[in-house]
Order: C-alpha cells, then sequence, then structure tokens
C-alpha cells in the first residue's frame, strides 16, 4: 500500500506502507519487503522482536501501540538509524533505561504514552538529538528529572501529564531552550515554584487542565515571556486577582472554564494583555461576580465567551472597554434584563457586536421578562439604552453564613454585589457601630479618640487586624445605591484558649470522642417548628462490648446558639442565649421545607453545628403529635382526656341540682370546684397538655415574610 505521509517538516512524499494492524500476530512477519517505509503493528500480541526488523534499514514509522512489549530493548530497534516517528502507546512497558534510543539520531516523534513507566534513568534519552515531540503522559512517574532533556535539544513539544507527580521543582525544564509547548495535565498539582519555567524562553502553550491549583500561580508564569496560549481550566481556583496574569504581554488566547471553586473576577484582572484575542470564562457553577473593569484595556480581544456561569449582571461599561470585541456568549446565566437597558446600542441591529446562541440567551427576572431573549429585550423594546434602574444585589457567595477564627488572627470579611448605578457598601457590627459608607464607626459614640477596632480597606471589605473574643459575633454588609439597598450577614466565631482547656478537659475526662450536636424537631406545625437541641459526649462501647447511651454535657459559660434558616421565602439569624436550649421558629409558610442550621459555640475554640431540613404542615385543624410518642398511646391520651372531661362536667351538673336541693348541706359549688382543680391538669393528664400549641394567631403579613425583617427576640420558648 502506498499513502501520503508528512513528516514535521510538512515534506510530502509517498511512503510504501505495510499495514499488518489488529491481526492477533504474536511475532512480526519474517517476509516484509526492505523497501518498506511504514510498518503498521498496531493491536497484536506482540511481547518481543528479536532479528525481524534488521533488514528494514528504509523504515521510517513503526507503530507497535497496544501490544504487550515491558521493556524498549526487547523491541531491537538498533537498526533504525532512519525511523521519524515511533508509537510505542498502551503496551507494558515499566522503565526506560539508559541509552535504551542510541541508534535512533533521526527520530523526531516518541509516543510511549499510557504505559506504566514509573522509573527513567538520566542517559534514556540519549542519542536522541533531532527529537522534536515526546509523549509521557499517563505513566506512574512521581518525579521528574531536568537530566532527562539534557539529550533533548531540539525538543518542540512535551506532553507528560497524568502523572501522579509529587510536585515540580526549580528549573525542571531547563535544558530544554526550545520548548514551544507543555502539557501539565491532570498531576494533582497544588502549587508552582516560581522558577520551574526557567529556561523556557519560547515556550508558546501551557496547559494547567485538571489540577489543584488554588490561585493563578503568577511567579512563575512570569518567567514565560513569549506565551501565547494558556490553559488553567478545571483548577479549584476561586478568584482571579489583579495582576494574575501581568507579564504575559504576547498572550492570545486564555481559559478559565470548569471551575467549580471560582466565585469572582476582580477588577483590572487581565490588565497589561495588549495582544490577546479570545478569553474564555464558561461553565463555572459559583462564578456570580465579574467586576465593571475586569476586561479594561483589553484593546485586541475579539471573542468574549461567559456562557453557562451564575452572572446576573455585567456593567455596560463592560463592552464599551473592548472596542475591537466581535462575539459574546452570555446563554445559560441567571440574567437580570431590568439590569441590562445599557446593553441596548451594543447589541441593536446596527451594533457590529454579535451575540451567540442569541435563542438561548435568556431573562430570568424581572417576572414580566423571564423566558424572553436578551438581544429583543435591550437591542429592541428597550432600543434607547436608557440607564438602568437595578436595585444591589449582594451575591449569595460573598461569604459563608459562619466564619470561625483563632484570638489574634485577622479577619477579613468580603461583600460584592451588581448594582446600577454602581452600590456602595458600609458594615454593621455586633455592637451597632457602622463601618465605612458616609457615617464613621466612631460618629456619634464619643469614641472618636480611640484607636478604631474595625476597618474597610476596600469597597465592601471589613478588616479586623487581631482577633479577639469580644468580635464573636453577627456582622452585616450592607449595599445601596439610590434605587434601594440589599444586606447580608455572617457570624464570626473567635476561639480563645478557654474553650480548648474545657473541651479537652470533657474528652479526656470521657475518654471518648469529640462531642457532637443533636438537634430535633420537636413539634412541627403549619407555621412553626420547636427545635430542640444538647450536646452529647458519646460512651461508645463499654468493656463488655455493649454501647453505653450518650451523655449530655453541661455548656461552659457565655456559651451561645445561633440559627440560621435558609429559605427562598424567609431567612434570617437569632442568637439564643446558653440557658435556652429549645426554640420556637414562626411565621412560617405551611406545606414548605426550610433548612435549619444551629450552631453551638462559645467565645473560644469549640463550636459545633448541626443542620436539618423540616417541612411545615399542611393548612387544615390537626392534633399535631409529639413524634417521640407512639400513635397509639398519643390516641389513648386523647380518649382518656374527653372522658375525664365528661366526667368533670357531669359532676358539675350534679353538683348544681344538690345545691339547689340543699341549700343548707354548707358546701357550696365554688368552693367543690376550687378543691377539685387544685391539682395541675399537667399531674393528671400530661399528654395532653404536651400535645396542644396555640395557632390562633397568623402573620397578617405572611407574604411578606422574605422581604421584611422579623423581630426574633419574641420568639423565645423559655
Amino acid at each position: 500500500e502506498t499513502r501520503p505521509w508528512y513528516t514535521p517538516q510538512s515534506v510530502y512524499h509517498q511512503a510504501r506502507t505495510v499495514d499488518c494492524n489488529e491481526l492477533h500476530l504474536s511475532r512480526v512477519p519474517a517476509n516484509i519487503s526492505s523497501h518498506t517505509q511504514v510498518l503498521l503493528l498496531q493491536s497484536n500480541n506482540i511481547s518481543f522482536i528479536t532479528t525481524e526488523l534488521q533488514s528494514l534499514t528504509n523504515l521510517t514509522e513503526l507503530d507497535l501501540s497496544q501490544n504487550h512489549f515491558t521493556q524498549v530493548s526487547s523491541i531491537g530497534l538498533s537498526s533504525l538509524g532512519h525511523l521519524v516517528t515511533l508509537y510505542l502507546e498502551e503496551n507494558h512497558i515499566e522503565e526506560l533505561e539508559d541509552f535504551s534510543l542510541r541508534n535512533l539520531s533521526h527520530l523526531e516523534e516518541l509516543y510511549i504514552n499510557h504505559n506504566q513507566i514509573s522509573s527513567i534513568e538520566p542517559k534514556a534519552f540519549a542519542g536522541l538529538i533531532n527529537l522534536l515531540r515526546l509523549h509521557l503522559n499517563s505513566n506512574r512517574l512521581v518525579a521528574i528529572d531536568s537530566r532527562w532533556f539534557e539529550s533533548l535539544p531540539s525538543l518542540e513539544i512535551l506532553m507528560i501529564g497524568e502523572n501522579p507527580i509529587l510536585g515540580l521543582e526549580e528549573k525542571n525544564f531547563l535544558p530544554l531552550s526550545r520548548l514551544h509547548s507543555l502539557v501539565l495535565a491532570g498531576m494533582g498539582l497544588v502549587s508552582i515554584p516560581s522558577a520551574a519555567f526557567m529556561g523556557l524562553d519560547y515556550l508558546e502553550s501551557l496547559s494547567f487542565y485538571d489540577n489543584r491549583l488554588r490561585s493563578v500561580p503568577r511567579d512563575a508564569l512570569s518567567m514565560l515571556p513569549n506565551l501565547k496560549f494558556l490553559d488553567l481550566n478545571r483548577n479549584p481556583i476561586s478568584r482571579i486577582q489583579q495582576g494574575d496574569f501581568q507579564n504575559l504581554q504576547h498572550l492570545d488566547e486564555l481559559s478559565l472554564n470548569n471551575m467549580g471553586q471560582l466565585l469572582m473576577v476582580e477588577r483590572a484582572a487581565f490588565q497589561n494583555l495588549p495582544e490577546i484575542v479570545k478569553l474564555e470564562l464558561c461553565n463555572n457553577p459559583s462564578l456570580s461576580y465579574v467586576d465593571p473593569q475586569a476586561f479594561s484595556n483589553l484593546s485586541a480581544l475579539r471573542t468574549l465567551l461567559l456562557h453557562n456561569n451564575q452572572l446576573s449582571f455585567l456593567s455596560g461599561d463592560i463592552l464599551s472597554s473592548l472596542p475591537s470585541l466581535r462575539e459574546v456568549s452570555l446563554h445559560s446565566n441567571p440574567l437580570r434584563c431590568d439590569c441590562l437597558s445599557s446593553w441596548g446600542p451594543h447589541l441593536g441591529n446596527q451594533s457590529h457586536l454579535k451575540l451567540l446562541e442569541t435563542s438561548f440567551t435568556l431573562c430570568s427576572s424581572p417576572p414580566h421578562l423571564i423566558g424572553r431573549e436578551l438581544q429583543e429585550v435591550v437591542g429592541v423594546g428597550w432600543g434607547g439604552g436608557r440607564a438602568n434602574s437595578c436595585l444591589p444585589h449582594i451575591s449569595s457567595h460573598s461569604f459563608p453564613p459562619t466564619i470561625n477564627v483563632s484570638t489574634g488572627q485577622p479577619i477579613t470579611l468580603e461583600c460584592w454585589a451588581d448594582a446600577d448605578p454602581a452600590p456602595q457598601f458600609y458594615w454593621v457590627t455586633p455592637a451597632g457601630d457602622k463601618v465605612g459608607g458616609v457615617m464613621s464607626v466612631c460618629e456619634g459614640r464619643g469614641l472618636s479618640t480611640k484607636k478604631r477596632k474595625h476597618r474597610v480597606s476596600d469597597p465592601g471589605v471589613l478588616v479586623i487586624e487581631h482577633a479577639e473574643p469580644s468580635d464573636t459575633g453577627v456582622y452585616t454588609c450592607v449595599a445601596w445605591n439610590m434605587e434601594g439597598a440589599d444586606t447580608k450577614s455572617v457570624s464570626v466565631f473567635v476561639d480563645s484558649q478557654e474553650s480548648v482547656d474545657w473541651l479537652t478537659d470533657e474528652e479526656s475526662n470521657s475518654s471518648g470522642p469529640a462531642p457532637s450536636l443533636v438537634v430535633l424537631a420537636k413539634v412541627v406545625h403549619t407555621h412553626s417548628v420547636v427545635l430542640e437541641w444538647r450536646l452529647n459526649l458519646s460512651r461508645g462501647a463499654s468493656p463488655t462490648g455493649e454501647s453505653q447511651q450518650d451523655v449530655p454535657l453541661p455548656l461552659p459559660q457565655r456559651t451561645t446558639a445561633t440559627i440560621y434558616i435558609d429559605n427562598p421565602h424567609i431567612s434570617y439569624i437569632a442568637k439564643v442565649p446558653v440557658d435556652v436550649q429549645e426554640y420556637n421558629l414562626t411565621h412560617l409558610l405551611p406545606a414548605t421545607e426550610y433548612h435549619i442550621c444551629l450552631s453551638v459555640s462559645s467565645p473560644s475554640s469549640f463550636t459545633h453545628t448541626s443542620c436539618l431540613n423540616v417541612t411545615t404542615k399542611e393548612v387544615g385543624f390537626s392534633v399535631e403529635l409529639v413524634a417521640s410518642r407512639r400513635s397509639s398511646v398519643a390516641l389513648a391520651a386523647v380518649m382518656g382526656s374527653m372522658f375525664a372531661l365528661s366526667i368533670m362536667a357531669l359532676l358539675v351538673v350534679y353538683m348544681g341540682r344538690r345545691i339547689q336541693q340543699h341549700k343548707s348541706c354548707g358546701h357550696s359549688l365554688k368552693k367543690y370546684m376550687q378543691h377539685a382543680t387544685s391539682i395541675s391538669l399537667n399531674e393528671l393528664y400530661p399528654p395532653l397538655i404536651t400535645l396542644w400549641e396555640s395557632e390562633t394567631e397568623k402573620d397578617k403579613d405572611e407574604e411578606e415574610a422574605g422581604g421584611s425583617q422579623i423581630d426574633t427576640t419574641k420568639t423565645y420558648m423559655w
């Protein structure tokens, strides 16, 4: 067979080919012509070669992939001085020995990926002075030795990903001065040394796909002045920060996709990228905020892909700052179309900008625009490009509901919000002080001469330099503009040595595991739920093998319990004193599921959190039974109570008649009833009393419960 063949230099000629693929051969056929240039032996059962290749001196391409070789030395390559391409993928090779490829001086491509190589000796590639492409990916290498590359002065492409490398080292690739492309995908890399890429002055393409980098390795990237393509997809990077790519002046394309933990893109995150043409920020399920100035000064950017994120708002300033932009994608985002009216001039019929996938770029809010196409709404209906009227919305990913820090550590609380006009921020501390914004924390409190405990470093960023137990409490961020405001709170717990000692003592006395917090829904009604909790210490198993009951722990002084409710209709936080271990959650909607979390903490180092999902009952009259009672017991209690009430009623009627008939007896009904009712009903019928809870009060403002402030101070159940 004669087929077209291309060398890496793109020289075209006809190659004489022998195709023996997938023939279940266990040996190389002996009668192959010496004029053969391409020999294909893929997917056979060959495990060694003795002299069958010695006569094939004209061979330029040899495919031995998917066979059973365990050593390169058993292949018999010594006579193949003209070989250009060698395929050894998917064999069982475990090591590369020194000088095992020394006679292949014309070899330009070596594919030895998907083997079981765990060891490569320093001179394994000796003699491969013309090698241009090396695939070592998907093996079992745990370290990269720079001595391997001293024999590869011409190497341009190196794929070494999907190896369980423990980490890169300084100057790992220093001998590869001509390297153009480096793939480090799927290696579990957590960090990159600042000098790892020293010497790679001509590197143009670099892939970190599917690693564990938590931030952009800016110091290592700064050593690559000619980088053009950078892939950071599938890394747990949480934010793109200013200066991450500042020295990559020749970068053409940047991919930041499939990052499950990416939350935000900061101001000037892509500064000093004058040649970037394509920027991808797609499929990031938590990306909810992009600063209006994030893409400033990207004068060459032509394609911006932002689809399938959690973006609800993008400032019109973003498009105005990109003069060369020709394509943009926004589909599969929860877009607030009332906030995007300023996009009208950019997406109108006269615009040069193309919105990709327009039929899938739909409005998610406000309600009257749900399901409408964005281009239709802003380009036609609101085509005048009028000013936005957009209320602030603080991202749910700004900060978690609780933060635990140790005494002496700094606390940084960041808050960001979508709004147009751009929002302003201030914080309210647990003491009620206002920090940032128009009013200072010290105003109105006579504290102007004291050193401020809290400060705002950037808009929306609250900083406490040295945390103390007194800083424990709820901090509230307020984002506002002329249209309105939005708030979000976070509970901060500052640990101290006191609770560490307390917890250590309890654990040492009990010789068991750490205490556990148990939260129960004691009673569930249509509009309320009664919670009960306790802190237990598990005793584990006794010496006889029998399990022992959990022991309730006494709570130390200054312990607090904080309750969080999260639901689209209602969300609030309440703090409960130490001596309260029950809480009545009110103003709830019927037949609705609520996610409720309880955090018990002291102003020291122990904090326990437990959550549960509770669904309120449907509207309708019902006798609500305690969950821990069996239905038969409850029914018996109800029937017994009704019988007792009937007896009492008959007794009242009987005594009334006796009084009328025997007024001279001296026994008044009033005295009798006083005596009869002197015994507490709790003592007579305790099951009955615990079954009932008044539901006569119904909040007339239930429909506004999701957006109104709820006074939780009146809902304690003492």
